[in-house]
């Protein structure tokens, strides 16, 4: 009997996240493009681009320059990638109006950010207030979860955050809230796993990307 890529998801769902994921980053590629003939291009930082990474060709410097808007909309391309996968878990549901997720037989809503630095203070105290609100709206035993995929520092941890004492909201890394939400406690690692195989990368490529998973992700458990 066929098992799937991994037991916590349905191979359908997997291969449609995977599917999206590719769609959203090649149209990341389309846009910046498109963005860098219609905006305004600051000519000093153009200046200081070509002289910082020593290039002297017109269509290099104007590559470096799409590939950082490209950049900024894969990274929102990630987000929402995490979201629907952790959306196909079973009891977990999409939500997107204040938040993203949430499972109503465990009294649990989240919020999902790809890397630490995603916020800054402002974002962060909006993602905060959004969740507290939630979480009242919800009313008693309910639980907010900001989840940060990529942590500031590869550790697992859940912390206490949010104005109230009352309504529970915590900060997770992206390790420990795949656990929770699958009860695999290397459900991120493996997906990583999946993701780095459907993309076909190189071997170098893929060699590179395992040891900056390594360096930037919790420690997977044995």
């Amino acid at each position: 009997m066929a098992t799937n890529k991994l037991s916590w998801i349905s191979d359908e769902r997997l291969e449609a996240a995977i599917a999206t994921l590719r769609y959203s980053a090649n149209a990341a590629i389309h846009q910046a493009d498109q963005r860098q003939q219609r905006n305004v291009i600051d000519p000093f930082s153009s200046l200081l681009i070509a002289t910082a990474f020593n290039i002297a060709r017109e269509q290099s410097l104007r590559g470096v320059q799409s590939s950082s808007s490209a950049l900024r909309g894969m990274s929102n391309a990630l987000g929402a990638f995490h979201q629907e996968i952790l959306s196909s878990v079973a009891g977990w549901a999409n939500h997107d109006a204040g938040y993203d997720l949430e499972n109503p037989a465990r009294q649990m809503l989240a919020e999902v950010k790809n890397k630490h630095n995603t916020m800054n203070a402002s974002n962060r105290e909006k993602v905060i207030a959004d969740l507290d609100i939630a979480v009242r709206q919800k009313g008693r035993g309910w639980t907010g979860y900001l989840v940060v995929i990529v942590p500031k520092v590869p550790n697992r941890y859940e912390t206490r955050i949010g104005p109230s004492e009352t309504r529970p909201i915590y900060e997770i890394d992206g390790a420990s809230f795949y656990q929770k939400a699958t009860n695999d406690e290397n459900a991120l690692h493996d997906l990583f796993d999946v993701l780095c195989d459907a993309l076909k990368t190189s071997d170098e490529i893929a060699y590179y990307c395992r040891q900056i998973m390594s360096a930037s992700l919790p420690a997977r458990n044995c």
